[in-house]
Order: C-alpha cells, then structure tokens, then sequence
C-alpha cells in the first residue's frame, strides 16, 4: 500500500507549480476534467503504451492524461501540413567540419538569457505561432542583447500565409500550419509586437496589428539542413534557438527524463516547438545508460514536463525532429 501511494505521489509532482494563468487553461483544453481518470481520455492506456515503448522516459499524470488522443491532437499540436522547408525556404550556409568539431559537448541558450518563460497555448492549435515567438526572440537577443516577449496573438489573428510550394497550406490560427509561413507574413507585415501590447486569449479575433507598435522585423529565414543533427547543433549555436516540428506522440504523457521513443514516426511531424539547446549525459531510466538529447521548449505551461521543457534523445532523428528545422535572423532597428 505504501509504495502504491509513493507511486502516485511521484506521477501527480509534476502538476505543483500552475499558475492562476496556465490553471484557466488548462481547463479550456480539458474541459475541467479530473485528471483522476473520469471521461473517456486514455489515462491508463497512454501510460502503459508509453512505459512499453518509451522506456528512458518518465511518463505518468499529466494535465493533459485525460484527452483523447484526437482532442490532444486538435487542441495541442498544431502543424498540419507537410512542412517541407527544404523545398519551400533556402537552406543556410554549412558549418565547416572544423566548426561542428569545434561545437561544445553541451549548450543551452536559456543560460545565455535568451529564451522568455514557458507559455501556454490553450484549447488551441497555435505551437506554430508559439514556435515561431521563441524564435523571433532569440534572434533579436542575438542581435541587440535585449530580451522582448513578443505577441502570438498577433500571429493568430493576423497571419493567414500561405507555402509558396502548397498554396493549400496557409496559417489559420488555431487550425494550425507553419512556422516558415509566418516568418513570411512577419517579413511583409512590418514586424512583430510585444505581447504586452497586444495580449494572448487562445481565441482567434480580429487583427489589431499597429506597424508603429512593431518591437522587431525580421529580415530574413533560412532552412537548416536536414538528417545532420551535427549541422543542426551548429546552426543552434551559431544562430540562435531554432523552430522545429516533430510528432508529439509520446508527450501527452511525459513527466522527465530523456525520451527515446522505439517507435514514434518521423512522418506524422504534428507540433511545432522550440530547440534551445542540447546535452550530452542525460540519465535515462531502468539502467539503459546516457544519452545525448535536444533540450526543448514547449507551450503547454510550466506544470507539464520538465518546467515546460522536454528533453528528446538526438542522433538519429527520433520523432522527426530533424526533419523541419528554420532559423530566422531580425532586422536592424530603423
């Protein structure tokens, strides 16, 4: 009996910690369900299926447990098409092998101060959006030193792109699309602004963009090249935390630890997330050694994960997350 409460002490610590923010939320996307397991959400089945085949990992009660896989899906992904950035975007120069091996074994942008706070995107497909502000940001530190906390609601209301490749795949709020797209629509708007003037609801709504209220503009984005993960730490570094998109399969569930996932297809790529930094040593779980791993930032709030972050094992594409990866780089201020 003692160690079944440890048990369920250990699975419900990762729910400590919302804020009065994240917790109204929360409730939009669950519907205020309780995560105890009533509805018909996959609590015991998502946890079983992902101990079984995501091992590394911890994976327990979430704020999401209770969803179904497809409400998880339409209320917290996101990327909904192809995403092919290789064919829709320039790739950026290569690094040099003297570069790559110059590269050091661990890196995280969050210690240099360029990464805002966890965010939560709510009962709406916007990671794109999110994806995309994390990475504005990091840029403009790069460039001024300064860290802004930019606006996704401008994005949600606003940017209706579409791929130069897939005319069909245009950004809609939060149906979701991508990333490259609104690195586009931020080129010819005239920039993005700040989340304090223009405040994020979850709901889509009328555009309020005000050019003069623009914080930063972005003058260009590149692809990075994909299946080199070496490449793919390089341009990190180098350019600032990156955009990618990966399949969430095994996140609905995920409490810590390194994930490497035996079975998680690189090609159902559904949400968009940010990549700050990497590692070398992570611990994974039941003694199957270190691994190396993405450190990732998600939208989903400081209550889910690792304080908001998910770390994902890297060197061989796992869960595609080397398949759809842009950097963006700001303009001077005028």
């Amino acid at each position: 009996m003692a160690s079944h409460l440890a048990v369920v002490l250990i699975l419900l610590l990762p729910l400590a910690g919302a804020s009065a923010d994240d917790g109204g939320f929360i409730r939009q996307v669950t519907d205020g369900r309780s995560r105890a397991g009533a509805g018909p959400g996959l609590l015991p089945e998502a946890q079983f299926a992902a101990f079984a085949l995501d091992p590394t990992a911890r994976h327990g009660v979430t704020p999401f447990s209770d969803l179904t896989r497809e409400e998880f899906e339409a209320r917290l992904t996101g990327v909904r098409a192809s995403g092919d950035v290789q064919r829709i975007v320039m790739s950026g120069a290569s690094a040099s092998q003297d570069e790559v091996a110059r590269l050091p074994a661990s890196f995280d942008w969050r210690d240099k101060g360029a990464v805002t706070g966890v965010k939560m995107q709510g009962a709406c497909g916007s990671c794109w959006a999110f994806t995309t502000t994390g990475a504005v940001e990091g840029a403009n530190f790069l460039a001024t030193g300064k860290l802004l906390d930019l606006s996704e609601q401008q994005l949600v209301d606003c940017d209706h792109t579409c791929s130069a490749v897939a005319q069909n795949e245009c950004n809609n709020g939060c149906a979701g699309e991508l990333m490259t797209n609104a690195y586009a629509y931020l080129m010819k708007s005239g920039g993005l602004m700040e989340q304090r003037a223009y405040p994020y609801t979850g709901v889509p709504g009328p555009c309020s963009f005000d050019p003069a209220q623009a914080a930063v503009r972005v003058a260009n984005f590149t692809a990075v090249p994909t299946g080199d993960e070496a490449q793919i730490r390089a341009a990190l570094v180098r350019r600032g935390p990156l955009a990618v998109g990966l399949n969430a399969a095994f996140m609905q569930t995920y409490v810590g630890g390194v994930s490497c996932p035996l079975l998680c297809p690189r090609a159902w790529v559904n949400h968009g997330v940010l990549l700050v930094g990497y590692g070398a040593r992570g611990f994974a779980a039941l003694r199957l050694g270190y691994r190396p791993y993405w450190i990732i930032k998600n939208s989903w709030g400081k209550q889910w994960g690792e304080q908001g972050y998910y770390r994902l094992c890297r060197g061989s594409n796992v869960c595609g997350v080397d398949s759809m990866v842009s950097a963006v780089a700001v303009a001077p201020a005028p």
